[in-house]
């Protein structure tokens, strides 16, 4: 009998694979308008670290053009894999295995640099976008797309609950980072792009907004991001608190989703 070995985990797709995709479905058009901000040309080489499932990529191809080239770069084989198939329709994305804090390109590579919601899962932010502006031209971009968790989906649950979910949140951020920081990149990404030395840093919040009932898209993500988040919180919310968590949404429920944006210089 043949003998069977455990994949490795980068082998494997992480838990929230399934919900980012359908985040990605559910916002696609916002998420979009974010990337159609990003100073980037036809032409333009362009990195997307920490490419994930591809969307960001797919997006990218796009603004560069037939002329230009995306590198979709991620640690993960499973995540590759995945935004080859995203991707599979586009000519001009390239895929390479790269561990953020050593970055496998030459100085002065791309126009731009690009990373999406991938701060939180850093424990040395700092070096990741130090990595990012070695490999960007003189003349280029560095860009990051950021989320604050406790204010990236809002509900209009009721006081009471949202207050419960966000102590809870908290306290769980406590018990994995060992501290609430971690959960509001951008609240910190600003000024870590400026310590890393990237010049004339600008914001802008994208904003999302759904209400019931909801397309079948924003219903699957909303469906996989409150059995997410339940399963985070569930055992520090009270017997109540946790039933009137599970009467939403209604049909008076809606949804903001807020994505913040930055763009700085080299």
């Amino acid at each position: 009998m043949k003998a069977t070995t455990e994949p490795s985990p980068s082998a494997r797709l992480p838990d929230y694979a399934l919900s980012l995709t359908a985040y990605h479905r559910a916002f696609a058009v916002e998420l979009a308008e974010c990337v159609a901000r990003l100073p980037v040309s036809a032409g333009d080489r362009v990195l997307d670290l920490a490419c994930g499932n591809g969307f960001f990529s797919a997006c990218l191809s796009g603004q560069v053009g037939q002329r230009g080239q995306v590198v979709a770069a991620d640690l993960s084989p499973a995540f590759l894999r995945l935004a080859e198939n995203t991707c599979r329709h586009v000519a001009n994305v390239q895929f390479a295995e790269a561990n953020a804090y050593r970055l496998p390109f030459p100085d002065c590579s791309f126009s731009l640099v690009w990373c999406a919601q991938s701060l939180i899962s850093l424990t040395r932010p700092e070096m990741v976008l130090a990595e990012m502006r070695r490999v960007t031209r003189p003349d280029g971009f560095v860009a990051v797309l950021e989320t604050d968790e406790l204010h990236h989906i809002l509900l209009n649950w009721p006081t009471a609950v949202e207050v419960a979910v966000q102590q809870a949140t908290l306290a769980e951020a406590v018990r994995r980072y060992g501290g609430a920081g971690r959960l509001s990149p951008s609240r910190w990404a600003g000024d870590a792009m400026r310590k890393a030395r990237l010049r004339d840093v600008r914001k802008w919040t994208v904003v999302a907004d759904r209400q019931a009932p909801f397309d079948d898209r924003t219903a699957d993500f909303l469906g996989l991001h409150l059995e997410e988040l339940r399963n985070r919180v569930r055992g520090l919310l009270t017997d109540e608190q946790l039933a009137a968590f599970d009467q939403f949404p209604d049909d008076d429920a809606t949804l903001t989703c807020l994505n913040t944006l930055f763009v700085a210089r080299r």
